[in-house]
C-alpha cells in the first residue's frame, strides 16, 4: 500500500513541477501559481483512478483468498502470457 501511495505523491509532484515548467516556456507568460493550482487539480484524478485501481485489485483478492503479494505475482503471470 505504501508503494501505490508514494507512486502517486511522485506522479503528483512531477505533474504539478512539469506544468509550471512548462507554463515559463509559453510565449504568454502563465501565472505561476494559477499554473499550479490548475496543475494540482488535474492530478486529483490520476490520484483517484490508481488509488480505485489499487482499492479494487485488494478486494478482488480478498474475495478469492489471496493476500497482497500472490496478487501481484497473478498479476504478472497474466501479463506474461
Amino acid at each position: 500500500m505504501l508503494d501505490i501511495l508514494n507512486f502517486v505523491a511522485v506522479s503528483g509532484i512531477f505533474n504539478v513541477l512539469f506544468f509550471w515548467y512548462a507554463s515559463t516556456k509559453m510565449k504568454s507568460k502563465a501565472d505561476p501559481v494559477k499554473t499550479f493550482i490548475v496543475s494540482f487539480i488535474f492530478s486529483i484524478p490520476l490520484s483517484l483512478l490508481l488509488i480505485g485501481v489499487y482499492t479494487t485489485m485488494l478486494i478482488y483478492a480478498f474475495r478469492n483468498g489471496m493476500n497482497e503479494d500472490a496478487m501481484w505475482e497473478y498479476m504478472e503471470q497474466e501479463e506474461l502470457q
